[in-house]
């Protein structure tokens, strides 16, 4: 059966690197995508306008190429990358020349392609191979054994010259196209050839992080490493995103492991000697940024379009990412085998189990020297392409960097071969020689023949020792995998149990450690599903500074929403919803020193985002691109902050915000007084206590800061650091002005003057209003002081000026503010400001240059949250109700069995009514279940009946609170339920208002069970 071909250029296809790779080891069949053709072809001249430049094939002698070239799956790739970007562009370039790339990869013609320091080198050859000529490169033959693809992928690495290319053509029936002078240019131009070799090694590189992972887990479990280090908490106070993703990952690979953790203090081993085994996650952490780095800029050279040259001047600039992130890349691989090495040797020597004594540990120390050799050879390649950049900043040698990156992979395979190798030889010398049948000794503990060999396992406690070869090391179950694999592809390339065959081992499995070799892949797969499987069982959390909500906390929350949204409706606000990701650009510039607390997202789709900080610039946003001239509205939704969380003073990383905001042009400070009049009918409605409204404006902010003779440029950080005046003492602050943002002392005096003033804000405004105060002779400070008074009389007439302060040591750190800006806290709550907000007039016209003035406040509902669940909980506890976290008015309830759909159809009549209730999913309940669930949930009332009450044409509604019922007709049970309701209600709204509970309120006595369920539900 054929298999089906991997088209490329389809409309709208997004080729990757996994792409490349499965193209550059061949296997698939190449095929252009019909459509895709068709688009090319327009988009290039005529076939009769076609004028082939002028080439002189016999001048490109077939014996003409460097020494060294690039290996058969790095050509592959190179041609996949360059077919790639001329079906994704529109160059100009025929069709014909797509083609004949394809044929060349589908027949495996591959031009010798020189390994040269620039794409431009490289790419010029593929251009006269177009002609025909040059010579080609072939693959040396593949030795067939146990490790199969993995061999094949090691065998790729070599190359040799094969017949020239022009008989190889002739051959295959494959005519060359030739080119153009200008297709010449857009062949020879971009970053193709350094992205097809990268994308090879950034691949390897990554599917070599896993099994680095993997070896490290190993090694640990060879040396009986403490993995303290590893666990969630520890790793996290780094705040390092990658460590915790490899810590996690180790944990999940010695799941189930009672090796780990042996190692005792005892032991003498050297902390530094220790480093390599504790610091694995963020060493490893370390090669995972390098690698989606070399990964995001590698991905958009193979994604990019070929342009087509102006004149013969290309269009097409080289990526002045992709050498350095790829040199990142290198360093970061060879940190990595340098740390395999390190592990190996501690493994081998005094800290682990003697591997076959003095011999064995030199024979491992000889394989640990020779990988060392191999590292110091990659390093060096890279220090030379690192010297180059430094010596010409301009220089780009992509293809060197990746070539370089390429051989960082092949030293650091190497190096976890060698590791691998070492822990499994520790292992079988902890445990013994296994007893197992002659005729499979040398399958099974080839290994451990090979330590053993040189003189047992030497010294040691010979109890301890049988104990240990008795019982087995028990490994964890991905380390144990690991295990496995090595030791079958050591056996399978060390026959024989001599010291020699240690060499053997370490080359076997080192073949079968190549990372984009089919026997690694495979055996990822298996390992990655031990590894997932591990993690389901481990005790799931939540993020840091983030949480979930139980039913009754939701139904608290609800009703702070509902209170919110109701005041915000009564002014006549509209809602309105914006993405809770913006453009980077959009949010950057906006919050002062606090932008370090944006989140950015990590895969951004071809756009640079960042979830929003608040909702306030986005709706300037709004504003600006929907050209809306005047609109009250409110919006109610998550924002995100990438701070330090206080979950006990209500500060998270999520949380939602309730914002309400006028924007347009109005009358002097009738908006902003509107505004302030919401935040304290919100505040009132929410009955959470006395609060205070602070209130400043930016004038006086602005004109104090000039009066004390701060320069203007750090007019906004020293704001920031007035801002933390509620929190920290003038002295602190006063600190922070002269020792971190550099103010004279006698400024900083100066400024301590000013924010020490508060009071009534009436009669603080008339006294700061004198004609002979510094802050009414200064002109903002002036225009600040009118906007005020005349605030404060608006808020005056609509009786809302009780509960404000004016406060000159207020200064909200948003760069955005422009006017009047306030903050409310609550009296006796230490939970921080609980709303804040003011006018922002510039805002808007950061994002379309016509400014609109605009004024808000935003409600901090975690921190309103908090509040209410601790008032509910006390009022609960006072009253002897249970905290509701269900509104279900009526339980309908039976007594007898079969009644189960009687339940639902007059449970259904109820719904109908607009009453809320439930049935109960158990079919035959008993009356304590019903009982149980109705003083659990608060459920004031119940339906009731059985076989003799349907037979009369009756019902029973029980009182849960006043421990009463009554019998009422069937069809008179809706409108004696909704009176009930009616009522009950009445009296529920005055108990709230005068603090008594109603009548026959009495303490619910629970009984633990409910209709249907043991949980206290119905389900």
């Amino acid at each position: 059966m054929t298999a089906k071909a991997f088209t490329i250029g389809g409309i709208g296809a997004q080729p990757s690197l996994d792409d490349v790779v499965k193209i550059a080891h061949g296997g698939i069949v190449v095929a252009l995508d019909a459509a895709g053709a068709e688009r090319v072809k327009k988009a290039s001249p005529p076939p009769k306008s076609f004028q082939p430049e002028t080439f002189d094939a016999a001048a490109t002698s077939t014996t003409d190429f460097p020494a060294q070239l690039l290996d058969v799956a790095q050509s592959r790739a190179v041609l996949a990358t360059r077919l790639l970007t001329l079906m994704n562009g529109t160059s100009g370039t025929r069709v014909q020349v797509a083609e004949f790339l394809v044929s060349l990869l589908n027949g495996n013609i591959l031009p010798a392609l020189p390994a040269a320091a620039t794409d431009e080198e490289v790419l010029s050859r593929l251009a006269d191979a177009c002609h025909g000529a040059g010579t080609t490169v072939v693959q040396p033959a593949v030795r067939d054994d146990a490790s199969g693809g993995a061999d094949v992928a090691a065998a790729a690495a070599a190359v040799a010259v094969g017949p020239a290319l022009g008989d190889a053509l002739a051959a295959a029936g494959i005519v060359p196209p030739g080119v153009s002078a200008t297709e010449r240019v857009v062949l020879s131009t971009g970053c193709s050839a350094a992205a097809g070799v990268a994308a090879l090694a950034v691949q390897g590189g990554k599917k070599l992080l896993s099994l680095a992972t993997a070896t490290a887990a190993l090694s640990c479990e060879a040396l009986g490493v403490q993995t303290k280090s590893f666990e969630a908490d520890v790793v996290e106070a780094q705040g390092y995103k990658s460590a915790v993703v490899v810590a996690d990952e180790l944990l999940g690979l010695l799941e189930g492991s009672k090796r780990v953790g042996t190692l005792k203090g005892d032991k003498g081993a050297a902390a530094e000697q220790l480093t390599p085994f504790t610091a694995a996650p963020q060493r490893l952490g370390a090669l995972s940024e390098a690698l989606a780095a070399a990964y995001g800029s590698v991905r958009s050279e193979v994604q990019s379009g070929a342009l087509p040259p102006k004149g013969l001047t290309p269009l097409s600039a080289p990526s002045p990412l992709l050498s350095t992130s790829l040199l990142d890349l290198s360093r970061a691989l060879l940190a990595t085998a340098r740390d395999s090495l390190a592990r190996a040797r501690t493994v081998t020597t005094g800290l682990g189990p003697a591997a076959g004594g003095a011999d064995g540990v030199a024979a491992v120390l000889q394989q640990v020297a020779a990988a060392e050799s191999d590292v110091a050879a990659a390093q060096r390649q890279m220090a030379a392409v690192g010297q180059a950049m430094l010596t010409d900043v301009d220089a780009m040698p992509g293809v060197q960097a990746a070539l370089a990156a390429s051989s960082a992979v092949e030293a650091a395979v190497g190096a976890v071969a060698v590791e691998a190798v070492a822990a499994v030889a520790s292992l079988r010398a902890l445990e013994g020689p296994p007893a197992v049948p002659a005729a499979t000794a040398t399958e099974e503990t080839a290994v451990a023949a090979a330590a053993a060999a040189a003189g047992g396992k030497g010294g040691g406690d010979k109890k301890k020792d049988r104990k240990a070869s008795a019982a087995g090391v028990v490994l964890g179950k991905g380390t144990a995998l690991l295990r496995s694999y090595v030791e079958k592809a050591a056996a399978a390339s060390s026959p024989s149990p001599s010291l020699s065959s240690l060499s053997a081992a370490w080359s076997g499995a080192r073949t079968a450690l190549q990372p984009l070799g089919s026997g690694a892949a495979k055996f990822l797969d298996e390992l990655r599903a031990v590894v997932e499987a591990n993690q389901a069982r481990r005790k799931p959390k939540i993020p840091k500074g983030t949480r979930d909500f139980l039913p009754e906390q939701m139904a608290i929350r609800e009703k702070a929403f509902a209170v919110i949204t109701s005041v915000f409706k009564r002014h006549g606000a509209v809602s309105i919803d914006t993405p809770v990701f913006e453009l980077r650009e959009t949010l950057m510039g906006k919050y002062g020193e606090d932008s370090k607390l944006i989140y950015d997202l990590a895969d951004q789709g071809g756009e640079i985002l960042s979830l929003r900080y608040d909702l306030t610039v986005p709706f300037a946003r709004f504003v600006a691109v929907h050209s809306i001239g005047n609109i009250k509205r409110y919006h109610i939704g998550k924002v995100y902050r990438r701070d330090q969380p206080q979950m006990t003073r209500g500060r998270f990383r999520e949380f939602f915000q309730c914002d309400f905001d006028i924007a347009g042009a109005y009358a002097p400070m009738v908006a902003d007084a509107e505004v302030v009049k919401v935040l304290t009918e919100i505040l009132t409605d929410l009955q959470l206590g006395k609060f205070e409204i602070k209130i400043n404006h930016r004038g006086l902010l602005d004109a104090m800061l000039a009066i004390a003779g701060v320069p203007p440029q750090k007019f906004r950080p020293i704001c920031s650091a007035i801002d933390k005046l509620d929190k920290e003492p003038w002295e602190v602050v006063r600190q922070e002005m002269v020792a971190e943002k550099g103010l004279p002392e006698e400024v900083a005096d100066a400024i301590g003057q000013f924010v020490v003033l508060r009071g009534e804000p009436l009669e603080l405004v008339t006294r700061l209003s004198v004609p002979d105060h510094p802050l009414a002779q200064h002109p903002m400070g002036k225009a600040a002081l009118d906007d005020l008074a005349a605030m404060f009389n608006m808020l005056k007439a609509m009786g809302a000026l009780g509960s404000l302060t004016l406060d000159l040591s207020l200064a909200r750190g948003l760069d955005y503010y422009t006017g009047v800006i306030y903050e409310a806290v609550l009296h006796g709550a230490n939970v921080g400001s609980i709303a804040a907000g003011g006018r922002y007039d510039k805002l808007v016209g950061m994002f379309s240059g016509k400014d609109v003035p605009a004024v808000g406040v935003s409600i901090g509902i975690e921190r309103v949250f908090a509040i209410m669940e601790q008032q509910v909980r006390e009022r609960a506890a006072a009253s002897g109700r249970p905290v509701r976290a269900i509104e279900t008015e009526v339980l309908v309830a039976s007594i007898g069995s079969g009644l189960q759909v009687r339940r639902m159809e007059l449970c259904a009549a109820l719904w109908s009514a607009g009453v809320r209730a439930e049935f109960g999913y158990k079919p035959n309940p008993k009356m304590a279940d019903n009982l149980g669930f109705c003083h659990e949930n608060g459920v004031p009332y119940m339906v009731l009946f059985g076989e003799d009450e349907l037979a009369k044409g009756v019902v029973k509604i029980k009182d849960m609170d006043a421990h009463q019922e009554e019998t009422v007709p069937l069809e008179q049970l809706i409108s004696e339920l909704l009176q009930k309701l009616e009522k009950r209600k009445r009296q529920l709204a005055e108990a709230e208002a005068t603090g008594v509970p109603p009548a026959g309120a009495e303490a619910p006595t629970p009984t633990g069970t409910a209709p249907g369920t043991a949980d206290g539900s119905l389900a």
